[in-house]
């Protein structure tokens, strides 16, 4: 009996003393899991996670803002754009060949402006030194011409109108036939133009200056004679096949042609080349 008893107590005493050591633990791990007032690892990493929690905010936060701001100005923008009056342009073909500015308009001339001008004109007419002064286009003539074409102009001014020769295809009845070359003459080589390839741009700015005209009339026979040996004549009817045709024509100056030289150059007696 007592060999029991013993025993029954030495067990009592080990499991309180087991609730003891396990009451003591858990209150050990307890205070172990608080954190450190005055400091420590677990403290240090709370406060790093917080500074970096709080840094992570304040720059989510700038962001914001920034993207706020920068929609509000590229709405800005896009409302000024819109706003904007564009400067029309000249388009041709295309392509922008100019652009038009904004400019005053020019002040528009009224019908009493033209009827006061024409009057003076024909006041200036009734006196005697308005009869006597220069056509006031001779001016603006001079300026339109070059070289070359005041020699062309004094040729025919001297030694009066000069020999042409279109040559065309030949066709029955005239059906289908084209020019292969019109206002062939010997006209730059007689008068020492500078450059005899340039000889149809001259032509034709003396013409559109009312200078000279091509007519249908012929000059002597034998000047044609002589015209169509020329190379390019050749060459052109050589062009326009077996049955060329040529057109015989002359080129002269107008009447105003020759008021204007003689009002704007010095007479000579006959032609010289030079």
């Amino acid at each position: 009996m007592t060999d029991v008893s013993d025993k029954s107590g030495s067990n009592a005493a080990r499991d309180a003393e087991g609730r003891e050591l396990a009451v003591r633990g858990e209150g050990e791990l307890a205070e172990a899991g608080k954190p450190e007032s005055g400091g420590g690892l677990l403290g240090r990493l709370g406060r790093v996670s917080n500074s970096a929690f709080n840094v992570t905010r304040e720059i989510g936060g700038s962001a914001q803002r920034l993207t706020q701001q920068f929609v509000s100005e590229a709405g800005h923008l896009v409302d000024v754009a819109l706003t904007t009056e564009v400067a029309p342009r000249v388009v041709v073909h295309g392509e922008v060949v100019e652009e038009l500015d904004e400019r005053e308009d020019e002040p528009v001339t009224t019908s009493e402006e033209l009827r006061r001008t024409g009057d003076r004109l024909l006041a200036q007419s009734a006196e005697p030194a308005g009869a006597q002064a220069p056509h006031p286009a001779f001016a603006h003539i001079l300026q339109e011409l070059c070289p070359d074409e005041a020699r062309i102009l004094r040729l025919l001014h001297n030694d009066g109108a000069q020999p042409a020769i279109d040559v065309r295809t030949n066709r029955p009845f005239g059906v289908g036939a084209e020019t292969v070359a019109a206002g062939l003459s010997m006209i730059p080589e007689v008068a020492g133009c500078r450059h005899p390839e340039r000889i149809a741009a001259y032509l034709g700015n003396l013409h559109r200056l009312g200078l000279i005209w091509f007519s249908k009339e012929q000059v002597e026979v034998r000047r044609y004679e002589l015209l169509q040996v020329q190379p390019q004549i050749i060459d052109a009817i050589s062009t326009a096949g077996r049955y060329a045709k040529t057109v015989r024509r002359r080129i002269e100056i107008t009447p105003f042609g020759r008021d204007f030289y003689g009002t704007c150059f010095t007479p000579s007696s006959g032609f010289s080349g030079a």
